[in-house]
């Protein structure tokens, strides 16, 4: 995929989220962070949640650093300021990568957050269409408005499209 680089490219950064319509390109990097992609193919807009963690635990501070406060943001975002049915949404979930090495299953960030963010899409009937998750290594995401299209690159890989 080749991107222009006059504007029509949105980075959304860690613990943060952002929606743009077509022809707009939205990109994140991850680790243990999971890339939330909603897709909206009438309107052809879409969002990507980059969290950090499954739970906000009651925390002050940004919701889309949170699963539980960030996915109902997005969703939010989706229905009410982008005007898109609940019905043509899509999700597709990347990254989530083991990054440290650590024993204890509990540390295991990446896992986690898959887990959170799975039964969270799953509790407000978004349907995941795609979803490149786990590993041990971070991804780069890139979603085209257009077409819907999600590149997955996995450092030291080449890049797959969902």
């Amino acid at each position: 995929m080749i991107l222009n680089n006059n504007g029509n490219i949105v980075t959304v950064g860690v613990g943060d989220l952002k929606i743009a319509k077509s022809p707009k390109v939205i990109k994140t990097s991850l680790g243990s962070c999971v890339g939330v992609v909603l897709y909206d193919s009438v309107q052809k807009i879409g969002g990507i949640l980059h969290l950090m963690l499954p739970s906000s635990n009651e925390r002050k501070g940004k919701p889309s650093k949170y699963a539980d406060t960030g996915i109902p943001l997005l969703l939010d975002l989706m229905l009410n300021q982008a005007k898109s049915r609940k019905n043509v949404l899509t999700a597709k979930i990347f990254g989530g990568a083991k990054m440290f090495n650590v024993s204890n299953e509990l540390f295991d960030i990446g896992k986690t957050n898959i887990a959170e963010t799975q039964r969270l899409l799953e509790h407000f009937s978004i349907k995941i269409t795609a979803s490149r998750v786990g590993g041990t290594k971070g991804h780069q995401i890139t979603l085209d408005t257009e077409t819907g299209i999600v590149q997955s690159r996995i450092f030291g890989e080449p890049a797959k499209e969902y």
